[in-house]
């Protein structure tokens, strides 16, 4: 008799919790390297972290919009309008001027400024008073919200849409939380 096997998996698998995952140990790192002055690379990790709490906080969002709207959520709709349908059913303010709905604009369009990679060319002459920091002047657009006031402010302000969004959607931080388990059992099969 050969040997087979049954496996059963049963799983809810929600893939924030990863991408927060990411996003907070890369703010460790950050606020590792801020602590003992290491500068060496830290606008790398700080756009790294600023990306994961993007991908983060969409995930979240789709979280919701999936545990509120069940499978007719359109997770492929804009943050925007996604963010807008939730606000409107869970009775929160989408106000895109105010944190923390401006924080999340704002690294909505860091992360598609460096998803969708383009060049910037910029030819300009101008005077001024005085001698300018000539590295500033090779910054890219995207590059001038890669701060650690920002980093701080986005992981708050995720956080803290996140935890509105559960309260007002009436889920439990334990529902959030990805499970499941598996079993295997031999099924012997009789070959001639």
């Amino acid at each position: 008799m050969a040997k087979k096997y049954l496996v059963h998996i049963e799983a809810e698998r929600f893939i924030h919790n990863e991408l927060g995952s990411i996003a907070h140990h890369l703010k460790s790192i950050v606020d590792g390297k801020l602590a003992t002055g290491d500068r060496e690379g830290l606008a790398l990790e700080m756009t790294a972290c600023l990306t994961f709490i993007a991908f983060e906080m969409e995930a979240k969002v789709n979280f919701i919009g999936w545990k509120v709207f069940g499978d007719a959520w359109e997770e492929r709709s804009g943050i925007e309008k996604k963010i807008n349908k939730l606000c409107s059913e869970l009775k929160l303010s989408n106000d895109w001027k105010a944190r923390p709905l401006a924080t999340v604009r704002d690294l909505k369009e860091l992360r598609d400024t460096l998803a969708h990679g383009k060049p910037e060319i910029v030819d300009e002459n101008k005077v001024v008073d005085v001698e300018p920091e000539i590295w500033d002047a090779l910054k890219g657009q995207w590059e001038r919200v890669v701060t650690v006031e920002f980093v701080n402010q986005a992981y708050k302000d995720t956080h803290l849409f996140w935890q509105q969004m559960l309260s007002s959607a009436e889920i439990k931080e334990y529902e959030t939380v990805t499970s499941g388990g598996h079993s295997l059992s031999t099924v012997w099969n009789e070959t001639p």
